[in-house]
């Protein structure tokens, strides 16, 4: 698989999860997507290099800024009972 085309179809697939309501399916796809993360950005840097790799990095910090937050703070006991 070429990289632009997952990058392509992860972003889709981002996207399409985005659209779906906060529940357990919601989550458990975000985390099935971030899983896959490493292998889209390793496919992306053998076929363009670093800075696409760092340029994807930020995109992907930017998608999951809020639960990546989340598990931090509850990493570190500072989460709230909810």
């Amino acid at each position: 698989m070429t990289a632009i085309l997952a990058a392509s179809l992860w972003a889709l697939a981002v996207n399409l999860v985005a659209m779906l309501p906060h529940n357990r399916l919601h989550f458990t796809l975000g985390g099935v997507l971030l899983l896959c993360f490493p292998y889209v950005l390793w496919l992306i840097g053998q076929a363009f290099g670093g800075w696409a790799v760092f340029a994807i990095v930020l995109v992907g910090l930017s998608l999951y800024r809020l639960p990546l937050v989340y598990y931090i703070k509850k990493a570190l006991g500072k989460h709230e009972p909810d």
